[in-house]
């Protein structure tokens, strides 16, 4: 018989015996015998169900505690409990046995973690570097026996201590904010670690850092990694440099002077009077023995130590105009805008932002402007960075007393001067067309001249040059537009790659980039960049020349997902690219399958080529790349060639204003025509 059986017997037969009762015996007594009845049967339930029941609840809750481990479960001897308590027993030794092979797997796993950290401590031990790891609050997570003896501080290294109280912290974060915007923004980097300068807290000694970044399995930012190396003497041994650079071209620039000024005046009049000519004697005697004597010091301090170069670290311009622009925000300065093509650059790059940002604010000031634009050109053996402002130009005399002035912030150099000595850049102004002047900024080029060309091997085979008439006419509605100056207009320039030059057999789009142009000003960040899975194979002759595999794309969305979000950048900017009916053709064969339509109107950059120079014959992007003089750090990656294609657009445009082609309207009709002439001509 079951427990529920069996409880319900003994209340039916209390019940049976309370309900006889009341039968037999009279209303009085009746009531006095079902009194004792319904004690006897409370007396049953606590004994047999509630008492049983308390206690089993109580030896659960010690299983939870104990996860097993504690002691055997007491159970009741007498119960009506019935299967429930072989079923507790059961699960008490299933919790136990569980909890052991858990024990055990802890154990392991413990023990393979204590083995994995004597060898990093080995590892860690042997290493010429210091190295901390600390999370986002700086605090130390981990550090080596090196960085103890680096910074000399045995009572302010350990576990959970602030990193501020070994290093200055201002080189600290902005390397950390401009490490952690890379990520943010989800551009490919070539390297994850980025390297700095910074000073010791009580600024005895300089150290060469590197910071790497540790994410969480969120990809977000979690603690970063420092390593550090004593360049103290390296330091020393540059300022001495200084000293020598600093004396080769001023301490001796004016005895020289003089001393040529008295030569040249003696060989002039060889009949001057003896008086005359003994005090110009004296001259050259002075400035003689002050110029031997200068020389005598150099070389006494110099002892043969090398004129090196301070430690720098290649720099994108868009990363740094942007960390710029995100600085001057917050203190609700002017805004920076990158506009042409950014490069690379090599520079120190905390030094060249407090630069900067002093340069920048001294200008807002000066000419009471709230926008400033910032380029990258490539010069003949530097790169140029420009501050653009509507102005006119600084004199020699302000930009003179503005770097002879103090460099705000952090440690290093004194002076604005000193640090544009530093990157061997001496600034000047000047006009920059209308009524906008320009502060230019030569800086080095980066070591491995990632900004220049890349030779390739074999040229990639040119783009088909078809024009599919209809398709241009659903895109040449340019309505109101039509009367608007070109230079006024908001132009989106894309690019595709793609897994072949076939698009209607069956080729499609692994890639799509592009930019803004806004009034005439290439906005190089506001980009769109994405691959896309194409959903079959890439051929590898495609392969080699846009370099994108199965494996890149393998885990990307397809073309219906990044055609809509392709479309919302655009918005309703003119469209523009080279060659655009390749491109183009693309977009249209996916309209049925995504519902996604361009009516933009296009503007082709190859037409507006051969509008502008219509007795040119290379009319490739190359071709055009090359007359303007423009190099594409990136070429056959479709943002790389979306940037470059933006520039041959502004540039276009500023020669066809000059020919009296000025609305959008006008170059709709004039590349029309153009292009069915050339597509008639071939049929001959």
């Amino acid at each position: 018989m079951g427990h529920s059986a069996r409880i319900g017997l003994v209340f039916a037969l209390l019940g049976a015996a309370g309900a006889g009762a009341m039968l037999l015996i009279p209303a009085t007594l009746s009531w006095l015998i079902l009194i004792p009845v319904l004690g006897l049967a409370w007396l049953l339930v606590n004994r047999l169900l509630l008492a049983p029941a308390a206690l089993l609840a109580r030896e659960v809750a010690i299983l939870a505690q104990t996860k097993g481990t504690g002691r055997a479960p007491i159970f009741p001897e007498r119960h009506l409990l019935g299967d429930l308590l072989p079923a507790i027993e059961k699960l008490a030794l299933t919790v136990s046995s569980s909890q052991g092979e858990f024990n055990a797997a802890l154990d392991k796993a413990t023990r393979q973690s204590e083995e994995q950290r004597r060898w990093l401590e080995v590892i860690l031990v042997d290493l010429a570097e210091g190295v901390l790891v600390c999370n986002l609050n700086h605090q130390l997570l981990l550090y080596n026996q090196t960085a103890t003896r680096l910074f000399g501080k045995p009572e302010a290294i350990g576990l959970g201590r602030p990193l501020f109280a070994l290093v200055s912290k201002a080189a600290i974060l902005h390397t950390l904010d401009l490490l952690d915007y890379r990520r943010r923004s989800g551009v490919p980097q070539d390297g994850d670690t980025l390297p700095f300068v910074c000073a010791t807290a009580d600024a005895k000694r300089m150290l060469e850092g590197r910071m790497g970044l540790i994410l969480d399995p969120a990809g977000k930012t979690s603690a970063y990694v420092l390593t550090f190396t004593d360049m103290s003497e390296r330091v020393a041994e540059l300022e001495r440099a200084d000293t020598v650079r600093h004396a080769l071209t001023r301490d001796l620039r004016q005895p020289m002077a003089n001393l040529r000024a008295a030569s040249e005046t003696l060989n002039a009049y060889p009949l001057m009077e003896a008086g005359v000519r003994q005090s110009f004697e004296k001259v050259i005697l002075e400035e003689s023995t002050r110029l031997s004597n200068r020389l005598d010091e150099l070389a006494l301090a110099y002892r043969g130590h090398g004129l090196g170069r301070w430690p720098m670290g290649e720099l994108h311009a868009a990363d740094l105009i942007d960390c710029l622009d995100r600085r001057l925000v917050k203190e609700n300065g002017p805004r920076v805008t990158l506009i042409g093509m950014p490069l690379w650059l090599q520079a120190d790059h905390h030094l060249l932002m407090r630069t900067l940002l002093q340069l920048v604010r001294k200008i807002a000031q000066r000419f009471a402007v709230e926008e400033i634009d910032a380029e990258t050109k490539l010069g003949d053996k530097r790169v140029y960075l420009d501050l653009i402002w509507k102005g006119a130009a600084l004199s020699n005399q302000e930009i003179e007393a503005w770097i002879a002035e103090p460099l705000e912030g952090g440690d290093g150099p004194a002076t604005i001067a000193e640090a544009l000595e530093r990157h061997g850049a001496e600034i000047w102004s000047q006009p920059s067309g209308g009524d906008y002047a320009l502060l230019r900024l030569p800086l080095l080029t980066p070591m491995n001249a990632r900004i220049l060309v890349k030779q390739e091997e074999e040229r990639p085979p040119a783009r088909p040059e078809f024009y599919d008439f209809g398709l241009l006419a659903q895109h040449a509605d340019v309505g109101s537009l039509a009367e608007r100056p070109l230079s006024q207009l908001t132009f989106v320039v894309f690019d595709t790659e793609t897994t072949g030059l076939k698009p209607s057999q069956g080729d499609e789009i692994i890639s799509i980039g592009a930019v803004r142009v806004v009034n005439g000003r290439l906005l190089s960040g506001e980009t769109f960049e994405r691959l896309v899975n194409p959903g079959m194979k890439i051929p590898e002759a495609s392969i080699r020349f846009h370099h994108i595999t199965d494996s890149m794309v393998a885990d990307k969305p397809p073309i219906a997902i990044v055609l809509p979000q392709f479309k919302g950048f655009a918005g309703d900017a003119v469209l523009a690219a080279h060659n655009a009916a390749f491109d183009l053709k693309f977009l249209h064969l996916k309209e049925a399958s995504t519902g996604i339509r361009f009516t933009n109107p296009v503007v082709d950059t190859l037409l507006l080529s051969r509008l502008a120079d219509e007795h040119l014959e290379d009319h490739s992007l190359d071709g055009v790349a090359l007359r303007f003089n423009i190099d594409i750090p990136d070429r056959h990656t479709a943002l790389g060639d979306a940037l470059a294609t933006a520039v041959v657009l502004v540039r276009l445009i500023q020669i066809l204003e000059t020919q009296g082609i000025t609305t959008l309207g006008q170059v709709m009709r004039l590349t029309n025509m153009a292009a069915q002439m050339r597509a008639t001509g071939q049929n001959f």
